[in-house]
């Protein structure tokens, strides 16, 4: 399997495993092992080459094409809808722009299969825009979809009849009929967890509570709750009598269905997959131990899925199942009550590393969280969701509320505890290395233990401790940065200085908002800074800022600066007196719990951490739009940044006047307005005398930033160009003990 993940994702790390393992099995001297291996080997490697091709894109007709799509996929969002089709034996995403209120409803009812002709046009996928932020293009090829399209002019929609020898299409339906009836018989909360824990849809602000509280596992990320389940069903059928050979089917039969009931998720695969094995392994004598089980349930799975363990999904399925077979035994010898405390503590430990190497932070009373809800959600929520779907048709309206009652105190109750934001840990990003190096300690320890049936206190500590561990990571890191990040059509600036001694954002970025009929509002409250700026602070570690500037009144610079709050502390806002006073900005910061907020001008020096900020404009109290924007000149390591906001050319015709060359002159200037033909004045230019300019504007912007006329005046000046529609994220790092700054880079 190592090998098959180095084919498609090349690291040394897998070709030492790959040889490691190879010569641990040679020096077993079991034949029969080795033979074993070198079967599977041929198996798993002659299948993967044989379904390359089904990996590519093949050419479609630009005209018309047929897709089929599950009714399953279908997902609509305000006006925006997309899908999943299948192709030629191939995988692809489906977007289209509805036209209509009726259209959305039609959709919205679709419970069968959808035969699509249509005209489309083929749509890139986005690679990563910025630092440790998210690629889609690798999470298409992790999904084996092998392209998207956009869809045009539909011709012809129809709905495909059910049939007994296409199942999958039989299992769709009856999951889009599911969700249908679900949102239409309960209440919100009641809706989420049903949907989530039964049909593996589990997107929603309600999944994040349990993020926050880093207890995504115990949802079908894991597949835990196929367990839960399983015992459930099994309790039933032996109470009614029925024999555990008939028991053990039903399970299996019932495991098979409800793999494609919860949307072929990984974790519920493996998990299903993993108890038919053992089941068989019992029924038919194969002597397999749970280690075995296990390690088939892998081998299948990837045999069929090769990039299973390139998804989060899938390595946190199989890492955290894994751990359950290693703890078990270990922790057998201890009293009932002792075996569940340990069990949780153990399993909620081990997975935080890895769970900080994916998502940046951890909530330190996560192991108590497990303790805590664990029996809630799955010995009292999931009966009570089971039993209220199969009654779905039954249940008089006060049942219905009475379960939303109590779903939604449980809900609320998870909130409470996910309000303790000092127990929330940012850790930011750290080396695969680190990673490997912890996990080994990990189970080291957990080894000891099995070999002495006991535990130091060294080791418990270890274990426990090892999590915080990744968080002095950005303690003794000797990197500082100045980021220019990729938020679209919008600034955003960080500078983090070494050993994170301060870190400090200039803009947030933010979408502007257009009016729209009410059916095309987007009903995700996910917002820009969700894909674009939080990733990015989170991986440096950001938890605090030390201090937010905001240029101007423009919700492209300052709209998401209240989202921004929610995720981290920011010590103080500095803007000019002009965006303060703005009834939009104010606002904003109604909704922001921020108490200190510094207007300034270009009277005030700022000087934080050490790093000084010269403020050059505004020259007073202005109207907080392009012209009054609070342009900052600031020096690191003998490099002058000018960041002209959204400064104009009237705005730079002032700065002329009123400072000498040496005031404004700059190594590397953030050019004005995005780079409007409004900005960046030619003599203004020219008295900076800029070697490098950077041009924060989004990819396809509607306004067509950044001008020929801007782009032209900087060339003619032979001033080297930098853009985040194509650079991505533009970067530059220092060394306190050098004297100079390392190279300007991008992400691409």
């Amino acid at each position: 399997m190592i090998w098959l993940l180095c084919l498609l994702n090349q690291s040394w790390i897998g070709l030492f495993l790959v040889l490691f393992c190879t010569v641990h099995v040679w020096r077993l001297n079991n034949s029969r092992l080795f033979m074993l291996s070198i079967v599977c080997f041929i198996l798993s490697n002659g299948y993967f080459f044989l379904t390359v091709p089904y990996r590519h894109d093949v050419f479609i007709n630009e005209d018309k094409e047929t897709w089929t799509v599950l009714p399953d996929t279908l997902q609509v969002d305000g006006d925006f809808v997309k899908a999943k089709a299948k192709k030629n034996h191939r995988r692809y995403f489906l977007r289209y722009k509805l036209t209509s209120k009726e259209e959305k409803e039609a959709l919205l009812s679709v419970n069968h299969p959808l035969v699509i002709t249509s005209s489309q046009e083929k749509v890139s996928a986005q690679s990563k825009r910025n630092l440790n932020g998210f690629d889609y293009s690798n999470y298409l090829f992790s999904q084996q979809v092998v392209g998207i399209y956009q869809l045009k002019d539909i011709v012809e929609v129809k709905e495909k009849s059910l049939s007994i020898i296409h199942p999958i299409e039989l299992i769709s339906s009856f999951r889009a009929s599911s969700y249908q009836s679900i949102n239409q018989t309960f209440l919100p909360y009641t809706s989420f967890y049903m949907t989530s824990l039964l049909l593996g849809i589990n997107d929603g602000e309600n999944r994040e509570v349990w993020n926050k509280l880093s207890l995504s596992h115990l949802f079908a990320l894991s597949g835990l709750h196929v367990t839960f389940l399983v015992m459930m069903i099994r309790s039933v059928l032996l109470r009614a009598g029925i024999t555990k050979e008939a028991t053990s089917i039903i399970e299996c039969l019932f495991l098979l269905l409800f793999v494609g009931l919860s949307g072929y998720s990984v974790g519920v695969i493996r998990a299903s997959l993993q108890h038919i094995i053992k089941k068989s392994s019992t029924h038919y004598q194969w002597y397999l131990s749970s280690l075995d089980c296990w390690s088939v349930t892998l081998f299948i799975h990837t045999f069929l899925f090769p990039t299973v363990l390139l998804t989060i999904g899938g390595v946190l399925s199989y890492y955290l199942s894994f751990l359950i077979i290693f703890i078990q035994p270990i922790i057998s010898i201890y009293k009932k009550y002792q075996q569940t405390i340990f069990f949780q503590l153990l399993l909620t430990f081990f997975s935080l590393p890895l769970i900080c190497y994916y998502f940046f932070e951890f909530n330190i009373l996560s192991g108590l969280f497990s303790l805590l809800f664990t029996p809630i959600l799955f010995q009292v929520l999931l009966p009570l969701l089971v039993i209220s779907f199969i009654m779905l048709a039954f249940l008089p309206n006060f049942i219905i509320i009475s379960i939303e009652s109590i779903v939604r105190m449980i809900h609320l109750f998870a909130i409470w505890c996910q309000k303790w934001t000092m127990f929330q840990v940012t850790t930011g990003t750290f080396s695969k290395v680190l990673l490997i190096l912890i996990i080994i300690g990990q189970f080291g320890c957990l080894i000891y233990w099995e070999k002495v049936k006991k535990i130091s206190a060294k080791q418990v500590s270890f274990i426990l401790l090892s999590p915080f561990m990744i968080l002095s990571i950005k303690y003794i890191n000797p990197f500082g940065i100045i980021a220019f990040v990729d938020v679209g059509q919008g600034d955003a600036i960080f500078i983090q200085l070494p050993f994170y001694q301060g870190n400090y954002l200039i803009d947030t970025g933010g979408s502007l908002s257009f009016e729209q009929e009410a059916w095309k509002q987007k009903i995700n409250s996910k917002r820009n800074a969700d894909y674009t700026l939080l990733p990015f602070l989170k991986s440096k570690g950001i938890s605090k800022l030390d201090a937010l500037f905001i240029t101007h009144a423009h919700e492209d610079h300052f709209g998401d600066m209240d989202r921004l709050s929610e995720e981290v502390t920011i010590k103080q806002i500095i803007t000019t007196p002009g965006a303060y006073e703005q009834e939009n900005f104010q606002r904003k910061l109604e909704k922001m719990n921020v108490s200190s907020v510094h207007p300034v001008t270009q009277k005030n020096q700022l000087t934080l951490s050490n790093l000084q900020f010269d403020v050059l404009s505004p020259l007073g109290v202005g109207d907080g739009q392009n012209n009054d924007s609070l342009v900052l000149k600031v020096t690191i390591h003998q490099k002058a940044f000018l960041l002209m906001g959204d400064l104009e050319k009237e705005g730079e015709l002032r700065l002329m006047d009123q400072y000498k060359q040496d005031d404004l002159k700059a190594d590397c200037i953030k050019v004005g307005h995005h780079g409007s033909k409004t900005s960046s004045y030619h003599d203004f230019i020219e008295k900076v005398d800029p070697n490098q300019a950077i041009i924060l504007v989004g990819e396809n912007n509607r306004f067509k930033h950044p001008s020929p006329e801007t782009l032209d005046t900087l060339t003619n000046h032979h001033i080297t160009i930098f853009r985040t529609d194509e650079d991505g994220m533009i970067y530059q790092k220092w060394l306190p003990f050098k004297k100079e700054m390392l190279k300007m880079k991008s992400i691409k």
